[in-house]
């Protein structure tokens, strides 16, 4: 090996650990802000308080218990802020707080007609495969409830539902309801950048010079090539190349949260805790009706609205054995008696399901809810979870960075 080949093998050497400090630094430019000084998950009054960077990517401490969820945000901003993307359940999660608060119902249906094609336009991935067992019927509340929509709600329920269409599956819905769909999922996104959890979009990778950055480089190999096309070109060469791509994925890095986002992200885990390990033993029989429902679409965007589900129905079962104590759910939003042919005997079902005997049923109706005591609720959870997965179809719908908030 001549001198020359060992000039160029150093200067591909060099690109290398340039490269590498390169990606050093710009690491520490992706991590998370933090409040100095403050208790993990508070927002001090000032404005200007002092911030440092985490010393990993994300918060990784200790996380306080949280009764409620972060203050004015709603299910699917809960789930956009902590891990920085919008995916189908965050989409459901809304559906299903609106159905909570009365803006309409959802109701299972048999899987019966073959899902609307349009679909295909939307989706950046085939759908899966199997034929679904379960559909999901939409139907708008007759009155407007008294709660106030927000721009993103009103939007997404505007689009769902036509001019003229109050009732609506979802397998059928046409190219205005999936852009509705479509158009929530930005709206999410741009929600918690003008809430001012992120700089700029979470899912926008980095600076706009890659693509130059790679260019110049492969440039850069090509000429250590034509001048030595040798072992010490071809080295320099691939470790210039080697290099390059290395430093253009680490500039190209996650969009890292303001302090203001790890703050209400960590008060968002100290509740998805909560939900996570709630036991029975914890709510009076007069709050836990009000409870469940309110926060089910909190823990649906957790991934807990199982446990969170079985922990009521064994509140319910406790309650049967005390006298005067009522428990009523109040889950007339939420419909799976379509499924059976039990279409008059909804309110019965549940009940007996929260028993969990299921004495008043055949052996069909008792397998079609999960089955076993305290389960009937946790049952129930899986439909919710079945509708989640009726919306998979839409975490092919990009990131929403081509569009411009």
């Amino acid at each position: 090996m001549t001198s020359t080949d060992l000039g160029f093998l150093v200067i591909g050497i060099l690109a290398l650990a340039v490269a590498g400090l390169a990606t050093v630094v710009a690491r520490r430019f992706h991590r998370d802000e933090i409040f100095a000084g403050a208790t993990p998950g508070t927002i001090p009054p000032d404005p200007h308080a002092p911030r440092e960077r985490l010393r990993t990517q994300e918060y990784q401490g200790e996380v306080a218990v949280a009764f409620s969820p972060p203050r004015g945000v709603s299910p699917g901003l809960v789930g956009t802020v902590v891990d920085g993307s919008v995916e189908a359940r965050d989409l459901t999660a809304i559906l299903v707080d609106l159905a909570v608060r009365g803006h309409l119902t959802i109701t299972a249906v048999p899987a019966d007609e073959k899902p609307n094609p349009v679909r295909r336009k939307f989706a950046r991935r085939p759908e899966p495969d199997g034929e679904p067992k379960t559909d999901w019927v939409l139907e708008r509340a007759d009155r407007t409830p008294a709660d106030a929509l927000d721009g993103l709600e009103s939007r997404l329920l505007d689009g769902i539902f036509a001019p003229g269409v109050e009732k609506v599956r979802m397998s059928q819905l046409d190219a205005r309801g999936l852009q509705a769909l479509r158009q929530a999922q930005v709206d999410l996104y741009a929600g918690a950048v003008e809430r001012g959890w992120y700089a700029r979009h979470p899912q926008q990778r980095g600076a706009g010079g890659g693509c130059l950055l790679l260019g110049l480089g492969f440039a850069f190999a090509a000429l250590c090539l034509i001048a030595r096309p040798a072992v010490g070109g071809i080295g320099a060469a691939l470790m210039i190349v080697a290099s390059t791509i290395w430093i253009s994925r680490a500039i190209r890095g996650r969009t890292p949260r303001t302090a203001e986002g790890t703050a209400v992200r960590i008060q968002a885990l100290g509740f998805k805790r909560y939900l996570a390990t709630a036991e029975a033993d914890q709510f009076k029989f007069e709050e836990a009706a009000g409870i469940f429902s309110r926060y089910l679409p909190y823990a649906m965007v957790f991934g807990v609205a199982q446990h969170w589900a079985k922990t009521f129905g064994e509140v319910a079962r406790a309650a049967k054995d005390v006298p005067g104590a009522d428990v009523n759910f109040d889950l007339t939003w939420f419909d799976v008696a379509a499924l059976s042919a039990l279409d008059t005997a909804t309110d019965l079902l549940w009940l007996d399901a929260l028993d969990g005997s299921f004495d008043l049923f055949d052996g069909d109706a008792f397998l079609a809810f999960g089955g076993d005591a305290v389960e009937g609720l946790s049952g129930f959870a899986t439909e919710i979870g079945d509708f989640m997965g009726s919306l998979d179809f839409l975490d092919g719908l990009g990131d929403g960075c081509d569009f411009d908030f």
